[in-house]
């Protein structure tokens, strides 16, 4: 067993290595073996970073797996371009289905901004340039992450002045709250020409899992190009890339 000089953050650490390693899942008889606790002292770790949400218990089984917090933590950690080599092949799709602007938005903080961009082949200038910031009372792809988010997290953000950058920005909460679940409903946010002039945008947020959103695929244009394409085509495809991202995020984290 490990000596007296062992603190608890050693000890706790060594566990999540052995979750990590383990994907499938392990009993508390294996973590107190590879963590090398007795196992009383392993179950009272695992069930305090079960209550953290840095380990979970899967369904029905008595095994532990890592836990969705710990997940989104390794998320957030991804470099932008491992992040932006995941996401190219879907926002090349998109761009050349639809000949208009594809890009990816990520949150950090309580800000998201677009991380990732591909233009069409011959396309016109881009509406959206890495590092934008995407405000979440007028864009697509801000409200499409922040639908998912802890409501602690939208009553600061919302607690903030909001610019009105057209007429057609949304500056009331509650309008913009009810907006935010009609979104988390359908998995598809829609801007408007409401962050610029003449812009139409959509996205769809990126839902692994863990069910930690910080991650959007949007696609915009020019109004009088994107508006006549079908709003359901459109949903379809968004979703089909943010899944396509989900499932190779998923891969990536599974820590094996």
């Amino acid at each position: 067993m490990a000596g007296q000089a062992d603190s608890p953050l050693q000890r706790y650490t060594r566990i999540l290595e052995a979750l990590a390693a383990s994907p499938e899942g392990m009993t508390l008889t294996r973590i107190s073996e590879s963590a090398q606790l007795h196992t009383g002292a392993a179950h009272r770790l695992v069930n305090s970073l079960c209550a953290a949400g840095l380990a979970a218990r899967q369904d029905g089984r008595k095994t532990y797996v890592p836990g969705p917090r710990l997940l989104h933590l390794c998320h957030l950690a991804l470099t932008p371009p491992s992040l932006i080599a995941l996401a190219e092949p879907d926002l090349h799709e998109l761009a050349r289905a639809y000949g208009e602007t594809a890009f990816l938005a990520k949150l950090t903080g309580t800000v998201v901004e677009s991380v990732a961009v591909e233009v069409p082949r011959g396309g016109s200038k881009a509406h959206v340039q890495p590092g934008r910031v995407m405000p979440l009372h007028a864009a697509a792809s801000a409200k499409a992450i922040f639908a998912f988010q802890e409501p602690e997290l939208v009553d600061r953000v919302l607690a903030e002045p909001r610019q009105k950058f057209t007429a057609h920005t949304k500056l009331d909460d509650g309008e913009i709250r009810a907006e935010l679940r009609q979104v988390k409903a359908e998995r598809f946010a829609v801007c408007n020409d409401e962050l610029d002039p003449g812009v139409l945008s959509y996205a769809a947020p990126v839902v692994p899992a863990s069910g930690r959103v910080i991650y959007a695929i949007g696609l915009c244009g020019l109004s009088e190009r994107l508006r006549p394409c079908p709003r359901d085509e459109l949903r379809q495809s968004l979703l089909k890339a943010s899944d396509n991202l989900a499932k190779k995020l998923e891969r990536v984290f599974a820590l094996d």
